[in-house]
């Protein structure tokens, strides 16, 4: 239970023994752990194999100290199942994934090959929020309505068990582009950053919103993938929430003091955060065969 309540192994071990009366050293409980993560190590590869092959995926990462180094902490799910893991470089990607990725224009899933990518748009509205509010662009207010709208009218859609009309879907379409343009005409009006500043080399200096206009006009399909196919949701809340908890128990104990420690948590919670979404006791799962709970595994 412990990778699944987040709690410490020297605070378990005195609940363990104010609660039941038993002495455990935190040492026994992480043998415990680790032996369990073995057992459930073919489980954990069935899971992340499904994950890869589900129709639409969801992905993200953050940054994880183990073993005193900054490592990456990897998860990509769907809503029945999880997968987590670790890696030691920022851009390792994850391989043999297919079908569609949600993600958030971390520009090395755009490097992914054998997949179609669509962008999380609650980051862009937090994105369009910002440049509402600081930089009093009129046209991010625009394309801030506008994608809730649309949001709102792909939901009404999926609700109905109805497509969005391609007359409709044509008219959205050229609309946002209508928006892009605005701003782009605004950007344009503005003099260049660095005006009368000797000239330097490498990337032209733009400001955020023409940053973000330019990901807006050049990923316009990722971007509106969830008009067209209703299996795509409008954001990447899924793996948000997935990787939040690990967040937690990051606040809780700290970064891990062994590679073996960070694998065998990712390895736990990668079938304890499926069997929550599967419906499953957790205390069930964890004595349950490993056979057994690969069996009766949902995948869609």
């Amino acid at each position: 239970m412990q990778a699944w309540q987040l709690l410490p192994e020297d605070r378990l071990a005195e609940l363990m023994s104010e609660v039941f009366g038993v002495a455990v050293a935190t040492s026994t409980i992480a043998t415990i752990g680790q032996r369990k993560a073995q057992e459930l190590t073919g489980l954990a590869a069935h899971i992340e194999q499904q994950v890869k092959d589900a129709t639409v995926k969801h992905v993200d990462e953050t940054g994880y100290r183990i073993a005193g180094a900054l490592q990456r902490l990897h998860v990509a799910s769907t809503w029945l199942l999880t997968c987590y893991r670790t890696s030691a470089k920022r851009g390792t990607m994850w391989t043999g994934v297919r079908g569609i990725i949600v993600h958030d224009f971390w520009r090395p899933y755009l490097a992914m090959l054998g997949v179609t990518h669509a962008l999380c748009n609650a980051h862009h509205l937090r994105e369009l929020k910002a440049l509402i509010e600081i930089e009093k662009e009129s046209w991010a207010r625009a394309l801030h309505r506008f994608l809730r709208q649309a949001c709102h009218a792909a939901h009404l859609a999926r609700t109905h068990q109805r497509s969005l009309s391609p007359r409709f879907l044509a008219w959205l379409s050229a609309r946002y582009d209508r928006i892009l343009a605005q701003g782009f005409a605004f950007h344009e009006s503005l003099p260049p950053l660095g005006a009368g500043q000797p000239a330097h080399r490498g990337r032209i200096r733009r400001r955020t919103g023409h940053n973000l206009l330019l990901r807006l006009r050049d990923h316009k399909e990722a971007t509106l993938r969830f008009l067209f196919d209703p299996t795509v949701p409008f954001t990447n809340n899924q793996a948000e929430r997935d990787l939040r908890m690990m967040k937690v128990r990051q606040k809780i104990s700290g970064g891990f003091r062994s590679e073996t420690g960070a694998q065998t948590f990712a390895t736990l919670r990668t079938v304890l955060s499926t069997a929550r979404k599967q419906g499953w006791n957790i205390l069930t799962t964890l004595t349950t065969s490993p056979t057994v709970l690969t069996q009766n595994l949902r995948t869609a």
